[in-house]
């Protein structure tokens, strides 16, 4: 259901957009993981509504956890949380030496529920994250025509900042940005990151990591190819 939700009524453009341009949407949520907390927030009220109600059968403490772990899941999504989690969840691997699957079994303790959800809900935020961040991930043209219209989308943002007089955000010039060279450090950065030490935890998405691999070292070949006709 988080991954239902997780970008629902998502308007085209980031968070610093909104922020910058003080939007009811950044307003409303103190410019803290403002699309996010939209995200989540507008898909309670819609589940709120009879017709609609999913979680009608629970119990209020049911209720409340599911809740929890939705809102948890999908503040995960937030780009500005990426080197936080990955770096909590890489020291939980090392700390107990979980390798290919081995040892999860000690990121559970049975006498200390609190420490049980936060693990749990690491791992489940870190997956939302990954999926979220998966198009490199993809056979090489899936990925390509997301690319192409990802772009469109951070483009017409920058566009607009430019005639509002805003900060133009990352990647959004269309005057400046490489797109094979983002791709590349979209992948070094933050994706191969990410499914790397997910891979330990769950070594079936070994086939979405060679993937990764394979795009960028496409991408990689486009930039080199570029450089030299440049000569």
């Amino acid at each position: 259901m988080a991954a239902i939700c997780h970008d629902y009524k998502h308007n085209g453009y980031n968070n610093l957009f909104h922020i910058n341009n003080k939007s009811y949407i950044a307003i409303t949520y103190n410019d803290i993981s403002v699309l996010e907390n939209y995200h989540v927030a507008e898909s309670f009220k819609v589940m709120m509504k009879e017709d609609n109600n999913l979680l009608c059968k629970l119990n209020l403490h049911q209720w409340r956890h599911v809740r929890r772990r939705m809102i948890d899941c999908i503040l995960c999504t937030d780009m500005a949380n990426h080197a936080k989690h990955l770096s909590n969840l890489k020291t939980k691997i090392e700390t107990y030496d979980i390798k290919m699957g081995n040892n999860l079994d000690k990121l559970v303790v049975l006498d200390n529920n609190a420490k049980n959800y936060d693990n749990q809900q690491l791992i489940l935020g870190m997956c939302l994250h990954a999926a979220d961040v998966s198009n490199p991930a993809k056979p090489t043209e899936v990925y390509s025509q997301w690319v192409d219209l990802l772009f469109v989308e951070f483009f017409n943002q920058g566009d607009i900042e430019k005639v509002e007089g805003l900060p133009v955000s990352l990647l959004c010039d269309r005057e400046t940005t490489n797109i094979n060279k983002s791709q590349i450090g979209f992948i070094q950065f933050v994706v191969a990151p990410t499914f790397e030490t997910l891979l330990n935890i769950i070594p079936n998405i070994s086939p979405y990591y060679e993937m990764v691999n394979k795009n960028l070292n496409r991408y990689e070949t486009l930039v080199k190819e570029d450089e030299q006709k440049k000569r």
